[in-house]
C-alpha cells in the first residue's frame, strides 16, 4: 500500500497553497514599447519626482491572452530570443519576445541565473535502509523522514551558512530582492537515492541482460546517462557489473552527460572519491554539455538512461481557434520592466509544425491520455460556443495545450548522433499537483519552489526565472509513437512496478511485513524502453 503522497518525487512536502508569487503579467490590452524607459509611478507629494515603478499584478478583462494580429506592429518590435542566445547572457532578458519553450528552458537552464543553475540539490543517504530492521511502510516512512530532515539540516546550502560556489556564472544583482523574501532551494528525492544500491542494480540487470543477448562479446558495454543527478546511479550500477559480471566490466564504459555546472562538479566529486574507492575511475567520462548542443556522432551500439529528464524538457504551448481549429503558438514577450505577456499567433516554429503534423499524419491510433487533463481538439461545440460568449477576452481561443516539442528534438537528436542506442527512460505519467495548482490546459506542468521552508505552486509558467522548478508529465503513448515514428524502435511501456518486479532484487526492499516500498512507491511513473 502506498501511503506516500501521490507523487514521490521532487517534493519537499507535500503543496497546500497556491501562489502567483513573483509572476507578472500586464494588465494592459496593448503592448508596451520593448526598448521603452520603465514605468514610473507619479510622485503623490509635492517634489514633483518620480517614485520607482511599481509592478501592476492585478486582474482585469483586459490581462487574458490575446491573439498577435490584435497587436501586429507592437508585437513584431520585440526582437526574437532563444534560449541559446540568452545562455551567453547573465542577465534576465527584457524587451524581447520568446516562443513559451524558450522562456521555459531559459528559466531552467541558463547557466547564470537558471534554476539547475542553482537550486538544485538531491537528498541522499550515507548508507542504505536496513529493510531487515523495518517493519511496514510505516516504519520505512518514518525512518526516511527522519534522514531526510537530518540532511535538510545538516547541509549548508539549504540552511544558507554556505554559498554555493559549483555554477560557473555569478547570481544576477536584482536576485538579492528575491532571496531575502525567504526564497530558497528545494530539496529532491529520487527513487535512485532513495533505494539504493537496490534501484541501481536493478537497472544494472536490465543493462547486462540487453547486452549480452545482443552484443556481447563482439562489441564493448558503452552506456550513456543523461542528468547524473549525485552520480550514485553511475556507481551502483558499476559495482554490480564489476560484482557480477567482471569479464564485461572490463569492456565497460560510462558517460554522464549533465548539462547543469553544479551537478557535473558533484560527479566529479563523486569520480574523484566514490569512483577512485572503487576503482571506476577509468571507466567514466563526465560530459558537462547539452544533449541539445551535441554534434558528435556516436555509431557504436550503446545504452541511453534518462531517469527523471523529460519532465523537465521544455514544451510549447498551442491554442486553438474554437470554430476554425487553427492552431496558434504561445509566445511570451518580456517588456522593458521585465512584466511578462502572453501573445499567440498563427505562424508556427519549425518544432510546433513539425510535432502537429506527425501527430496528424502519423499518428491516427493516438488518442490523448485522460490523466492529463482535457484535450482541447476534444471539446465539445456547444461548449467551445458557451466560452467564446463567457470569456469574450479570450480572444475565443481553446485552453492551452502543452506539447513536448523539446522531447521531439531530442529523438532527432538520438536518431542522428546515437543511431545505434537503445533507450531506458523513466518519468512521471501524471502529476496530480496540477489539481492544486489549478493550472489549466492539457499536459499542463507544475511551477512550483519552496518560500520560506514551504512548498508553493503558481498556476502560470511565467515566472522569475531561475527560481521555479517547471516539471511535466510524460504521455508515455505519444511518448512510444514519437519514438518509433522518428528513430524506427519498437518501444516498450512498463510501469514502475512491473519494471521493478522482473529486474529488481525484491527480498532486499522487502520489510518485515512483506510490504516493499520500492514497487508500491512512485506508482505515477512508468519505463519506456526499446
Amino acid at each position: 500500500m502506498n501511503r506516500l503522497p501521490s507523487r514521490l518525487g521532487r517534493m519537499r512536502m507535500p503543496a497546500t497553497r497556491s501562489y502567483s508569487i513573483f509572476a507578472r503579467t500586464s494588465s494592459k490590452k496593448s503592448l508596451p514599447n520593448p526598448k521603452g524607459e520603465p514605468s514610473a509611478a507619479p510622485d503623490s507629494g509635492k517634489t514633483g519626482k518620480k517614485q520607482p515603478f511599481v509592478h501592476d499584478y492585478s486582474v482585469r478583462p483586459t490581462t487574458y491572452v490575446y491573439r498577435m494580429e490584435d497587436n501586429a506592429e507592437s508585437f513584431s518590435k520585440y526582437p526574437l530570443m532563444t534560449s541559446k542566445k540568452l545562455s551567453k547572457s547573465s542577465s534576465r532578458p527584457r524587451g524581447v519576445r520568446m516562443t513559451a519553450k524558450d522562456f521555459m528552458d531559459d528559466s531552467l537552464y541558463n547557466p547564470y541565473y537558471g534554476y539547475f543553475s542553482r537550486n538544485v540539490e538531491i537528498f541522499t543517504t550515507d548508507k542504505p535502509f536496513d529493510y531487515t530492521n523495518i517493519n511496514d511502510v510505516d516504519d520505512f516512512l518514518n525512518t526516511w523522514t527522519g534522514e531526510y530532515s537530518k540532511y535538510a539540516a545538516n547541509s549548508p546550502t539549504l540552511t544558507g551558512k554556505t554559498k554555493d560556489t559549483s555554477h560557473s556564472g555569478t547570481f544576477p544583482a536584482q536576485d538579492k530582492d528575491f532571496t531575502s523574501r525567504g526564497a530558497s532551494k528545494q530539496l529532491w528525492h529520487t527513487p535512485t537515492e532513495l533505494f539504493k544500491p537496490y534501484y541501481g542494480e536493478a537497472l544494472a540487470r536490465y543493462l547486462l541482460v540487453n547486452y549480452k543477448l545482443s552484443l556481447y562479446p563482439y562489441k564493448d558495454l558503452i552506456i550513456y546517462e543523461m542528468g547524473g543527478g549525485n552520480g550514485t546511479l553511475m556507481t551502483n550500477i558499476l559495482d554490480y557489473i564489476r560484482d557480477t559480471q567482471p569479464e564485461v566490466y572490463e569492456r565497460t564504459r560510462y558517460k554522464v552527460i549533465e548539462i547543469s555546472d553544479q551537478l557535473a562538479h558533484k560527479q566529479q566529486s563523486a569520480l574523484h572519491t566514490k569512483a577512485s574507492e572503487t576503482g571506476h575511475r577509468s571507466k567514466v567520462e563526465i560530459i558537462n554539455k547539452s544533449i541539445f548542443d551535441w554534434k558528435e556522432p556516436v555509431n557504436d551500439p550503446c545504452f541511453f538512461v534518462a531517469l527523471e529528464v523529460f519532465d523537465n524538457f521544455a514544451h510549447d504551448i498551442v491554442r486553438y481557434d474554437n470554430r476554425t481549429l487553427q492552431p496558434y503558438q504561445g509566445h511570451v514577450l518580456v517588456d522593458a520592466n521585465g512584466d511578462f505577456h502572453e501573445v499567440y499567433t498563427q505562424k508556427l516554429d519549425e518544432w510546433t509544425k513539425l510535432f502537429l503534423q506527425i501527430r496528424t499524419e502519423a499518428l491516427e491510433d493516438y488518442s490523448p491520455d485522460s490523466r492529463l487533463g482535457f484535450h482541447p481538439l476534444s471539446t465539445p461545440w456547444l461548449y467551445k460556443e458557451a466560452r467564446n460568449l463567457m470569456w469574450p477576452f479570450h480572444s475565443e481561443l481553446s485552453d492551452p495545450e502543452f506539447i513536448p516539442t523539446r522531447y521531439l528534438e531530442f529523438l532527432y537528436i538520438l536518431k542522428k548522433y546515437f543511431p545505434q542506442a537503445r533507450l531506458l527512460s523513466s518519468d512521471f505519467t501524471h502529476l496530480p499537483e496540477t489539481t492544486t495548482s489549478r493550472f489549466s490546459g492539457y499536459n499542463s506542468p507544475v511551477v512550483q519552489t519552496v518560500l520560506d521552508n514551504q512548498m508553493v505552486t503558481t498556476n502560470t509558467h511565467m515566472v522569475l526565472q531561475g527560481y521555479f522548478d517547471i516539471l511535466f508529465p510524460t504521455d508515455f503513448e505519444l511518448a512510444a509513437q514519437l519514438l518509433r515514428h522518428v528513430c524506427g524502435r519498437v518501444p516498450e511501456i512498463s510501469t514502475h512496478q512491473e519494471f521493478l518486479e522482473q529486474w529488481a532484487d525484491l527480498d532486499a526492499t522487502t520489510t518485515k511485513t512483506g510490504e516493499n516500498p520500492m514497487t508500491s512507491f512512485y506508482r505515477n511513473a512508468a519505463f519506456l524502453t526499446n
